[in-house]
């Protein structure tokens, strides 16, 4: 991201999150279109998802997913940058959040290169509820296979459902230890 002076592990996806709490939007998302530098949905092409989505300033966002035709995917996608976590630990996130129905989702950390990627799922199933809540979820890096200690691109990936949700997002913070 350009002028961030942040180099922590967590630094690309923490100024993401600050451009996303300063975004006033209302309108779709439109898919593989970031709404912000580094932050944008994925709908699988072959189905025919709509999303919505309300942000405000100082928070993250609402999103309103219509499912018609369910598709093999439909993400929310932040990329996490490159650091080298070979002195690193702990992956993981926290995230605050709600929604009018209680919704649950998945969220990996994708590892990439040019010959592909790879998808390291926290192990704990987010659950929005009516009320707001914080999740958090963790991964132990020499642990888990999925993650590359050095990789040219990082992702978190929230998965969710294949089906119309309304989910409200207040806040995301990506842990690295």
């Amino acid at each position: 991201m350009a002028n961030n002076l942040n180099l922590s592990p967590d630094g690309q996806l923490a100024a993401s999150l600050d451009a996303l709490r300063a975004l006033e939007y209302a309108g779709p998302a439109v898919n593989g279109h970031h709404l912000v530098p580094g932050i944008f949905f994925s709908l699988d092409p072959e189905s025919t998802n709509t999303v919505e989505v309300t942000s405000v300033q100082g928070e993250l966002m609402s999103m309103r997913m219509g499912v018609d035709k369910p598709g093999r995917w439909l993400t929310l996608n932040m990329t996490a940058g490159s650091a080298d976590f070979s002195a690193c630990k702990i992956v993981g996130f926290a995230c605050k959040l709600d929604a009018p129905v209680t919704t649950s989702f998945r969220v990996c950390l994708r590892c990439g290169d040019d010959q592909g990627h790879r998808d390291a799922f926290f192990p704990k199933t987010v659950v929005a509820y009516p009320k707001t809540a914080l999740h958090l979820d963790v991964m132990e890096i020499e642990a888990n296979p999925d993650i590359r200690v050095r990789a040219p691109w990082r992702e978190i990936v929230m998965f969710f459902p294949r089906e119309s949700a309304q989910i409200t997002l207040r806040d995301f913070r990506l842990i690295v230890i």
